[in-house]
């Protein structure tokens, strides 16, 4: 349970956001079907808020290698939008996005299959951005959310932590992690989604949280 004395947001706030990433999965769901041209369903079970230390143990031990794509947010929140996924998991979508068929033996990382997950986890990303895009204030003019081009990697999960979130260790404590759930024409891959804003990035996500709260 989060001790809401200790935590950036609290059990309400932590609702709403939960809310806004449901309707970003929603939209996802939409998006990779279109992008797979398969049936498709992406489902977030609980989001919840971890200390960057306590990541690594969430996402697995270091004796399998796991695989993620991150996508650095800037504007009116910075920050990245990380998708962890399992080797299985991650080959066998880009067997879908290649439409091939999953040979399990015969598979491994290449340059079509990590575009394959790159081009994936933007379409993802966009969908979740858009839908935390509409919670936050500003008229016609008002900079939203910026997503940078996704980056791969592969690497035991604390080894790509550090990699990936060294530059903010020094800003925020703070990941939101969402166990998530994605299925493609009926078989279930797993994926986490970790958004990590910076400091700065983690107050003004508690202000809009608790204005909708409220």
């Amino acid at each position: 349970m989060t001790d809401d004395s200790r935590t950036p947001l609290s059990r309400g706030q932590l609702d709403v956001l939960t809310r806004v990433f449901h309707q970003g999965a929603a939209e996802a769901s939409v998006a990779l079907e279109k992008w797979l041209r398969l049936p498709s369903l992406m489902t977030i079970d609980a989001v919840d808020q971890v200390p960057l230390s306590d990541a690594t143990t969430t996402l697995g031990t270091d004796a399998e290698p796991v695989c993620f794509c991150s996508m650095r947010m800037d504007g009116q929140l910075s920050g990245q939008l990380i998708f962890v996924f399992d080797e299985n998991s991650g080959l066998m979508l880009a067997d879908f996005v290649l439409g091939r068929a999953h040979t399990p033996s015969d598979r491994a990382w290449g340059e079509v299959e990590t575009s394959a997950a790159l081009e994936t986890a933007n379409v993802i990303g966009c969908a979740y951005l858009n839908a935390l895009q509409r919670h936050l204030p500003g008229g016609k003019d008002t900079v939203g959310l910026i997503p940078s081009p996704p980056q791969f990697e592969r690497d035991y999960p604390e080894a790509l932590l550090q990699f990936s979130l060294m530059s903010q260790l020094m800003a925020s404590d703070t990941v939101f992690l969402a166990q998530s759930r994605f299925h493609v024409d009926g078989t279930q891959l797993d994926w986490t989604l970790l958004l990590v804003p910076d400091g700065a990035s983690v107050e003004k996500l508690s202000q809009l949280m608790q204005s909708e709260s409220a």
